[in-house]
């Protein structure tokens, strides 16, 4: 029965991770403010792989993990590193595509599925609609989701090395509880 618990803990992690990188992802800013102004205006779309995919990731990780007696922690950095492997892919693949479609990339990070791009209002809305792009943002919002994804990066990093401390510590077996020399503690007055 435990084994279930920390299974259903991993799958609600992982279910929550992915929900809320899919929901930062999801905002539609309209373009519709843009219709008046120069079509040219840069936005920043964002991609993601397709949820069957992620799906599909999860449930290897987790039978992988119950096949190669992984800890909970070991699962997770396992499936976010895969995560970032699914992401770059499909990045990249949107990267290539986008001299079909009648917009260009004026700047990609495509290790967070991050792209400014610049050209026709319809062909972003058509990437939207058929699922190429996740999201849609003002140009002038790549940056900051930028910095936001490798805040996020620098974060986990340092949560991942605490608990690889904390479980070193766990492991280790030595005592490090208070030790005295039943000497007092040098605060008793003479009567």
């Amino acid at each position: 029965m435990p084994n279930l618990s920390t299974r259903r803990g991993f799958l609600a992690l992982t279910a929550t991770g992915t929900a809320a990188s899919l929901a930062g992802c999801s905002q539609l800013e309209s373009l519709a403010q843009n219709d008046s102004e120069d079509g040219g205006n840069a936005v920043t779309v964002a991609v993601q792989p397709d949820r069957e995919a992620l799906t599909s990731l999860q449930e290897e990780v987790q039978n992988n993990a119950s096949d190669e007696n992984l800890s909970q922690q070991e699962a997770q950095q396992v499936y976010r590193e895969r995560q970032r492997e699914l992401v770059a892919e499909t990045a990249t693949a949107f990267e290539e595509s986008a001299s079909e479609r009648d917009f260009t990339i004026e700047a990609s990070e495509t290790e967070y599925g991050l792209f400014r791009v610049t050209g026709s209002d319809g062909a972003i809305m058509d990437a939207l609609r058929n699922g190429d792009v996740t999201g849609i943002y003002p140009g002038e919002q790549y940056e900051l989701l930028v910095q936001q994804q490798q805040r996020r990066e620098q974060q986990r990093a340092m949560l991942e090395e605490q608990q690889r401390a904390q479980e070193g510590n766990e492991t280790n077996g030595s005592d490090s509880g208070n030790v005295t020399s039943g000497s007092g503690s040098g605060n008793e007055t003479a009567e």
